[in-house]
């Protein structure tokens, strides 16, 4: 599940920590569409006994024996977090000319100079990628780098000869333990070239898988596309420079509100600090803002940039204050937070815990905690969107719960509702959280008799009757001024 949270102190990883050559990981899978090198060779054979048929793999038996064949899904190395967060710590654990067997001298066959790799043929544009997943790993993020025009693709690979293709968040295993995600071959791209894949673990152990495939694209040549323009209007910066570049406190979180034209809130995301996201609560926090709109709002919110030779918006990682809230709504702009640990959970109270299309009512002061009910199994996005009522402050627990302290707001007779959206296994699950927070200092008057004329100044409590527009109105709670027929599908008045 996707959580809520912020950052403690970072603790301090040496490279000397880190870049242990022969350290093994326990890592389980490898590319099977386009198909790593080192699957390739296993599954062309010659491997037991005789000479692999292909000259790259024979090569790579003569250096490293069969072991990299029969170790073929766990091409992977630990990097400890936070510092697998940190590309340059990453490229330390994996020097240049390492990368197609991630530093472990014992598959080091793998990433010899020669021409012969088998390939597998790509046209430009996009296709499904498809990684086989023998011990599926979740949390974890995915990076995927083609090499540039020009390299010598039989030569060792460098990360120099690498431009960033695509990224992907926590991406659901299939029931066929295999994971699939959409990749796009650039228009102009021809010829041969590897495809590089980056899979890494989001937990304490750090492990991560490196796979190389050996592709041609079969396009017809280099050619002068139409340059793409900016579709959205950039704004002010997503993380503020006045905010401290000190990593947020282990138990705090970091807040995002975007606003519309009208200065009211349109949706709010929240992020709780751990130590496994300490060194990428940005990043996380920018994929929640922009991940909720590109599947809900056709993509009309980004956090990052416009990126010009790549011809689209990307998130600018290790740059803090270098990524911007971008909009086609130009009187649109979002206000970044941070909120201290949520003390109430320790504290002797004891919370309103509301359930889907729960209209209740709580007493100014109270604690309101929404609690999300998920029927699709492992969550892959969670979103809160306030739907009715003033724009209100609100936190996100560590199980994605919505936390209210009524007594943040004015102490006046007021209704809410909540949306929450959760997606999971390709699938969307929406539920609507209703309530009422009553004056803690006013009585409440005299009602009606059942069946008078609904009046502005009258109080009405749940359950009582009024008469308005020749139509008979119930109050599902406490309610004062608010006219019969105006308060929606969910409102008090029904």
């Amino acid at each position: 599940m996707k959580t809520m949270k912020i950052v403690g102190a970072i603790a301090a990883v040496s490279a000397m920590q880190i870049l242990i050559p022969n350290q093994q990981a326990h890592a389980h899978g490898w590319a099977e569409f386009p198909e790593a090198r080192q699957s390739i060779c296993y599954e062309q054979g010659g491997l037991w006994s005789g000479t692999p048929p292909n000259a790259a793999c024979a090569q790579a038996k003569e250096i490293s024996g069969t072991y990299p064949f029969i170790q073929r899904n766990e091409f992977a190395i630990n990097i400890p977090a936070p510092a697998y967060n940190d590309m340059d710590a990453v490229k330390a654990a994996i020097p240049d000319g390492s990368l197609c067997y991630a530093n472990d001298a014992q598959k080091r066959g793998m990433g010899a100079e020669h021409t012969a790799w088998t390939r597998t043929e790509l046209a430009p544009g996009e296709f499904e990628y498809v990684f086989n997943a023998t011990a599926p790993h979740n949390p974890s993020f995915w990076q995927f780098y083609l090499t540039k025009p020009g390299v010598d693709v039989s030569k060792p690979l460098n990360w120099d000869d690498l431009v960033l293709l695509q990224e992907y968040g926590n991406v659901a295993v299939g029931e066929d333990k295999k994971y699939r995600m959409n990749i796009t071959i650039p228009a102009d791209r021809s010829g041969d070239a590897i495809l590089y894949t980056r899979w890494q673990r989001e937990d304490p152990v750090g492990e991560g898988f490196y796979n190389c495939s050996d592709i041609t694209i079969t396009g017809d040549g280099p050619i002068d596309p139409e340059p793409t323009e900016p579709y959205l209007e950039q704004g002010d910066a997503f993380i503020p420079q006045e905010v401290s570049l000190t990593t947020p406190q282990i138990g705090e979180s970091v807040n995002y509100k975007v606003y519309n034209n009208n200065g009211e809130i349109h949706s709010s995301f929240s992020l709780i600090i751990t130590e496994e996201n300490q060194l990428a609560w940005d990043r996380l926090l920018a994929a929640e803002v922009s991940g909720y709109y590109h599947d809900h709002y056709d993509g009309n919110v980004f956090i990052g940039r416009w990126h010009a030779e790549m011809n689209h918006y990307m998130y600018f990682q290790n740059q803090l204050h270098e990524n911007f809230f971008n909009s086609k709504n130009t009187q649109a702009y979002g206000e970044f937070s941070i909120s201290e640990k949520n003390e109430f959970v320790e504290a002797v109270i004891t919370p309103t815990v509301l359930k889907p299309i729960t209209d209740a009512t709580v007493s100014h002061g109270e604690y309101v905690v929404l609690t999300p009910a998920n029927s699709l199994g492992d969550i892959e996005h969670v979103a809160w969107v306030q739907v009715r009522g003033t724009p209100i402050e609100t936190e996100i627990g560590q199980h994605d719960e919505l936390i209210i302290n009524t007594a943040r707001l004015d102490n006046l007779a007021q209704s809410f509702s909540f949306e929450l959206t959760v997606t999971g296994q390709g699938e969307e699950d929406k539920s609507v959280y209703s309530f009422s927070v009553t004056p803690s200092d006013v009585e409440p008057g005299p009602g009606p008799e059942p069946g008078e004329q609904w009046s502005a100044s009258a109080v009405y409590t749940g359950g009582e009757t009024v008469i308005h527009n020749n139509q008979t109105w119930t109050a599902q709670w406490w309610t004062q001024g608010e006219e019969p027929g105006t308060t929606g599908e969910w409102g008090v008045w029904r």
